[in-house]
């Protein structure tokens, strides 16, 4: 798999990222709407 990322040939899709505070907006958009890509939960450093 990382082959295959690093050479260009699958490209991960991000439909939305969202703060860890707001987790809970994240799974009612994730279950309600029709998502294209991957739900991102963002962790504070």
């Amino acid at each position: 798999m990382n082959k295959l990322l690093e050479t260009g040939k699958v490209k991960p899709v991000i439909d939305r990222c969202y703060p860890l505070e707001e987790t809970a907006e994240a799974f009612r958009y994730f279950e309600n709407k029709q998502v294209k890509g991957k739900v991102i939960i963002r962790m504070n450093k």
